[in-house]
């Protein structure tokens, strides 16, 4: 009979062995290692702990590497495993929350990170309790999460850095700017879990719970909640963390980015690459330089961009992030596509997808799709181009994203414009309605007045400029008139000179060019349905402008369009 003694010692050698290889930057050789040590440590009754404790390496690795899937059955069996330690379960609960959260998988990571929030929150000390030491300042970075494995020795388990996982690059830029201008708005992903300085209490896990939560309302384009949360995270990360203000900062650059408000964004994340870099982190750094590629790109900077693309790939591929490799091959991919060099687009879309298919990121793969079809039209097959924008469009219907849907119909439009065909005018046109009126609604749920004035400019308008010009080819002399009508009644935007910068201290106020959310903001109901001939009996049947579209738009995208409110247009 084995002795178990001895097989423990085995694991935890395996597991140091692991966790030196993951140090020295090789996931893959630590991945396996750890795999080893599992299956020795699986089949002892009484090593159940310590194989509980291999198995959150194991998934961790998996992370890292990009198998989500992997990781999320890990997990899963590590949260529901007889005799698992309480302790463990709010830092498995977050890690989990990452690979559900690059799969698509919205509902279960928030479920997964409220109920880590409530643990964080119930494990804090009583007010007036005495807080940790902190007259030599912040806590220096680990190289590695502590805990305790079974055995002989105490051994490090890198669990991964919560905070790195929870905001990480934008995977989503959008349609590629065509003819007809940008019409997508960014978003923004978890980085891949890294090895590096995961919460040591109570305190510094609702930190990263804040950081993550704010990571989901931003995938789920919930702007308001989002708003909230990552102003939130960056008050307490500031407090409790300041060496990790990167992160936030993170969310707080790329969330300005989804709402078209760029020269906030550039200021936030030129700011958290300099905390980034200040904090020796480099996956962080890396993550940061993606973002701001992405935003040169949209701003017509690309010979800025590509040096930035460069440098995060030469981290992030030897690092083995595969999720953010895959998002600089794709903008790699942008460039040459916008420099009309279409097999080389070619080329690195097919890159990035084979790493985006191997991590199970059906988010950032359906974003894909999309620049995958503007090369496809762009290269004479129309029919492969139709097929990768109906497979995006239904991936973003199917989790949830209606944002990203019109996204996709606008740049199927445009796609349909460029092909100079009259006969698809008028699909072009049931495409492009209802996705441009859905995109300018969202800026009555935006809480201040830049805010809904950048959304309208960066935004809405360059769709609703495609709409106009396509109704103007197909002589939809009605429609024209109808969309004059509809965007004259719609609510007044507050002008950015009507709002008072922010002052006074704070972690907002030094970089803010608008209020946060709290303060000198509101947002506004959407417009109401503008009436063209008079409901004379109060039923209802006054004839509406644009109502069979408006309805379409609420039905496809699942947002709110127009106020059940009525105006007459006379």
């Amino acid at each position: 009979m084995t002795d178990p003694f001895a097989v423990s010692v085995e694991v935890a050698e395996l597991a140091d062995a692991g966790i030196e290889e993951f140090r020295r930057g090789a996931p893959q050789a630590a991945h396996d290692l750890f795999e080893r040590a599992a299956r020795a440590a699986e089949p002892h009754p009484e090593l159940a702990g310590q194989h509980l404790q291999i198995l959150v390496n194991l998934a961790t690795a998996a992370a890292h590497l990009g198998d989500h899937p992997a990781a999320i059955a890990t997990l899963r069996r590590t949260l529901d495993a007889p005799g698992a330690d309480p302790a463990l379960r709010p830092a498995i609960l977050l890690n989990l929350s990452q690979s559900l959260l690059e799969t698509g998988a919205y509902d279960e990571a928030e479920a997964a990170l409220t109920e880590c929030h409530a643990l964080a929150t119930a494990a804090l000390p009583p007010p007036g309790a005495p807080g940790p030491d902190v007259a030599t300042g912040p806590a220096a970075p680990a190289t590695a999460a502590t805990a305790p494995l079974a055995g002989p020795g105490d051994q490090d388990i890198p669990a991964g850095d919560p905070l790195a996982a929870a905001a990480g690059s934008p995977p989503w830029p959008g349609p590629a700017a065509t003819a007809a201008g940008p019409y997508g708005i960014p978003g923004t992903g978890p980085a891949a879990p890294d090895p590096a300085d995961p919460p040591s209490d109570a305190a510094e896990l609702l930190m990263a719970c804040l950081v993550a939560l704010s990571t989901v309302a931003i995938q789920r384009e919930d702007w308001p909640r989002a708003e909230q949360l990552t102003a939130e995270a960056l008050e307490v990360v500031t407090r409790i963390r300041p060496d990790l203000v990167g992160r936030p900062l993170m969310n707080v650059a790329a969330l300005a980015l989804a709402t078209g408000r760029y020269e906030p964004a550039e200021d936030f994340a030129e700011a958290a690459l300099a905390a980034c870099e200040a904090g020796r982190e480099p996956a962080g750094a890396a993550s940061v330089r993606l973002m701001l590629a992405q935003l040169y790109t949209a701003t017509g900077r690309a010979e800025q961009a590509e040096p930035l693309l460069h440098a995060a790939l030469a981290h992030t591929g030897p690092a083995g992030l595969t999720v953010e490799s895959a998002v600089g091959w794709e903008q790699l991919g942008l460039l040459a596509a916008l420099r009309g060099e279409l097999d080389e687009a070619q080329t690195l879309y097919n890159r990035a997808q084979t790493l985006l298919r191997q991590a199970g990121a059906t988010p950032s793969e359906a974003a894909l799709a999309v620049r995958r079809a503007e090369v496809a039209h762009l290269a004479g097959r129309p029919a492969e181009a139709e097929e990768l924008l109906t497979h995006a469009a239904d991936t973003f219907a199917a989790l949830g994203l209606g944002l990203r849907r019109a996204q996709t119909h606008l740049a199927h439009a445009a796609l349909l414009e460029q092909g100079g065909d009259p006969g698809q005018l008028a699909r072009a046109l049931d495409l492009a309605v209802p996705a441009a009126l859905a995109i300018d609604a969202v800026r009555y749920g935006l809480a201040a007045g830049r805010q809904r004035d950048r959304w309208r400019r960066n935004v809405a308008e360059p769709a609703l400029q495609l709409v106009f010009r396509l109704a103007a080819r197909a002589g939809e002399a009605l429609l024209v008139a109808h969309l004059i009508e509809v965007q004259c009644a719609t609510t007044p935007i507050l002008r950015e000179n009507a709002v008072p910068r922010p002052d006074g201290p704070g972690p907002l106020g030094s970089y803010l060019d608008e209020p946060p959310p709290h303060a000198h903001a509101f947002a506004v109901a959407p417009p109401p349905r503008l009436l063209l001939t008079p409901d004379r009996d109060g039923d209802g049947d006054g004839e509406v402008a644009l109502a069979d579209r408006i309805a379409l738009a609420e039905q496809r995208y699942g947002l709110p369009v127009r106020d059940t409110r009525t105006v007459p247009s006379w």
